[in-house]
């Protein structure tokens, strides 16, 4: 459904060679990159690991207003996200703008399941600190998401997303499921409207917004915190041809305040052009695959199709690890200035969403197919096998909120059981508030 978030700590500067953070960050900027720098070194002895483990122990605070407390020696203060004013994320059909559930016959599908709805909007904030002074290193993305044709029913999200491009810092907010305390949909275009609560009334503003869980945004957002594909660049900036999302290069600075046990890796193959300008998360890329996306069709994007050589080899590396494949590598991201840092083996914080696909059946994670017996779920990734189904069908009747049960029963109906929808399903029965 939606995506989840990073970071890490301790030492010296001697372990910082590429860390250069300037006079405007706060001392307690510097020491949580000092240690989350340090804490990304690769340990090799047990007493290393548990000394790394042991300073591991905090998690994200419970409340969004927390969580805006936590950022802002990094990211200034969150803005007021007033969708009213965002950019409308049009949607296409042979070139012209259409309105409604599009499915994926447009030329710019979500490529995150059978629908393509109108009515998503963007937005791009300047940073700005506690006393309202610009904080230029700094952007703030608003996204909300519109997953219904009914407008009298309101079924979507908004997510909020700080990053320092200086520093890399990174912050993750997401709407809860209730948003129609604030948010109406146009009835014809389905265009989202509205103004969510701001830090100054903090109850409000965590009625609205969640700090990062239990599941790890980075699961989808690896290669940076802002994922484009041409649904979310069809968005531009008023008078440009310049999409509202920040397009980030492959050593963008990239880390994310509270995540510090998260799985930054990414791959990276020596000499294979793709990896030229972005870095390349192969979960996203399975995610995009998965619904029907093909990246000779796209990429590059001035010559289509002109890397397939280029792509076989990425494929190669997703299908056995980059750890058996010459001039394969996994790589995190830089903190600060610098370049990506390979890890290797002893990398404390692997992650199952970052193992090899072996084959096709093992692309599908546990989603393995099952003959098609559970006909209860569409087609989506893959049919689940029994034991998903009945796991889900579990967590569903565990939900105490009916509003929130009724979202996740109608999107795995329209979808089938991807793992993202699932995974958050077990951080929502898993969370204190249910």
């Amino acid at each position: 459904m939606r995506p989840r978030f990073i970071a890490g700590f301790i030492v010296l500067f001697c372990l910082l060679p590429n860390l250069w953070l300037g006079d405007r960050t706060s001392d307690a900027t510097t020491a949580r990159l000092i240690a989350l720098n340090v804490s990304q070194q690769t340990s090799t002895t047990k007493e290393d690991k548990k000394q790394v483990e042991e300073k591991l122990e905090h998690h994200f605070p419970k409340t969004a207003s927390e969580y805006a407390k936590m950022v802002e020696s990094e990211l200034g203060v969150p803005p007021q996200v007033d969708l009213g004013t965002a950019v409308e994320i049009p949607i296409y059909v042979n070139g012209i703008q259409r309105f409604g559930n599009l499915g994926i016959a447009c030329d710019n599908p979500t490529r995150l399941g059978k629908s393509t709805y109108s009515g998503c909007v963007l937005q791009r904030y300047e940073g700005r600190d506690a006393k309202n002074k610009p904080m230029p290193d700094v952007v703030w993305v608003a996204f909300g998401r519109n997953s219904t044709d009914n407008p009298k029913r309101i079924i979507g999200s908004v997510q909020l997303i700080g990053y320092n491009r200086k520093t890399g810092a990174t912050a993750f907010f997401e709407s809860s499921d209730r948003l129609s305390p604030w948010v109406t949909i146009d009835e014809k275009t389905l265009r989202m409207r509205g103004k969510m609560p701001w830090i100054d009334d903090p109850g409000e503003f965590n009625r609205a917004f969640e700090p990062p869980g239990n599941t790890q945004c980075v699961e989808c957002h690896q290669a940076d915190p802002f994922i484009t594909n041409t649904f979310i660049t069809a968005a531009k900036i008023p008078g440009t041809d310049k999409p509202v999302i920040p397009i980030l290069d492959a050593d963008a600075p990239y880390f994310v305040i509270g995540g510090e046990n998260w799985d930054m890796r990414t791959l990276h193959i020596q000499g294979n052009a793709c990896f030229d300008c972005h870095r390349l998360g192969q979960n996203t890329l399975k995610l995009f695959q998965s619904a029907g996306w093909n990246p000779n069709d796209h990429m590059p994007p001035h010559d289509p199709g002109s890397m397939s050589k280029d792509l076989e080899q990425v494929l190669e590396v997703l299908a056995s690890g980059p750890e058996k494949v010459a001039g394969a590598d996994w790589v995190i991201p830089p903190i600060g200035e610098g370049k990506n840092k390979v890890v290797g083996d002893n990398y404390l914080y692997k992650a199952s969403f970052n193992r090899p696909r072996k084959s096709e059946k093992e692309s599908g994670s546990k989603f393995a197919s099952d003959n098609g017996e559970n006909k209860e779920f569409p087609k989506r990734f893959v049919t689940p096998s029994k034991t998903e189904a009945t796991e889900i069908q579990a967590l569903l009747k565990r939900l105490k909120d009916t509003d929130t049960r009724k979202v996740f029963e109608e999107w795995f109906r329209a979808n089938g059981a991807d793992p993202e929808a699932l995974e958050k399903l077990r951080s929502r029965v898993g969370g204190e508030q249910w």
